[in-house]
């Protein structure tokens, strides 16, 4: 028995409940894929979902918005609810009603929240509303370009996924330059103080949220990240190894509201 793979039914309680968890994760974030491509068939450039919920619990859809345009500007409307029949035509192919039951799935539970996509509205008159950022299309690239943001010459990154908590925790060993060198991220929890890291510790969080769902996700899994070995690795466990694009492929990270 100890060298067959149990049956879900055999696994520890603890062990099942977080399977269970990391299953809803992976659910909940694959619907938050397909509500994007569906709402960027319509809106290409969509960034952001401006949602409500009304007194009985059902989400409403207030606006779908762009990237802000500059460091300093706005988003812009890209599409506002209307009840005029003659103004459809600018909803698409974009079913708002399929749409609208999508959004109450995965916004009953907490899951998207770990993933820190779901937010207060940036606008404090609208408090009461929410702010969902639709995933970026190709996560592997905006990796990239974060990171080559502070790593010019950065080919490569090798990082660790665990579970903690009922959450993927995401950290980072080191990166992969031009030349077969490499650069070392420290631990911060090894080593707290260290003022080395080759970028800011937001950043570090913000990488994190984008690998943990590149993790969480089979399909992308299986396409970016390869199990590695790294014998500099002060850390146990598995190492998996994201090799960036090639220069200039398309990134879509944006900035945030």
């Amino acid at each position: 028995m100890s060298d067959e793979q149990l049956r879900p039914t055999q696994l520890p309680l603890n062990d099942l409940a977080t399977a269970y968890v990391q299953a809803g994760q992976t659910l909940f974030l694959a619907i938050h894929d397909d509500i994007a491509a569906r709402v960027r068939l319509a809106h290409p450039e969509a960034e952001y979902l401006e949602i409500g919920i009304d007194a009985d619990g059902d989400v409403e859809l207030h606006g779908i918005w762009s990237a802000q345009e500059s460091a300093i500007g706005t988003c812009r409307l890209l599409y506002d609810p209307h009840d005029d029949p003659e103004q459809e035509w600018r909803d698409g192919p974009l079913d708002l009603d399929e749409l609208v039951d999508d959004l109450g799935r995965v916004l009953t539970d907490s899951f998207l929240h770990h993933w820190g996509v779901v937010e207060p509205h940036p606008v404090y008159e609208h408090r009461d509303r929410r702010w969902l950022t639709l995933p970026p299309a190709d996560r592997a690239a905006t990796v990239a370009a974060i990171v080559r943001h502070h790593v010019p010459d950065a080919e490569s990154l090798i990082c660790r996924f665990e579970a903690h908590d009922g959450r993927i925790t995401v950290g980072f060993e080191r990166v992969g330059v031009v030349g077969g060198e490499t650069v070392s991220i420290p631990c911060p929890r090894c080593s707290p103080e260290t003022a080395d890291s080759p970028w800011p510790h937001d950043v570090s969080h913000e990488l994190a949220r984008v690998l943990g769902q590149l993790y969480a996700l089979q399909h992308l899994r299986s396409r970016h990240l390869t199990s590695c070995v790294d014998l500099a690795s002060e850390h146990e466990g598995q190492l998996w190894q994201l090799v960036f694009p090639y220069r200039g492929a398309a990134s879509d990270r944006t900035p945030r509201p």
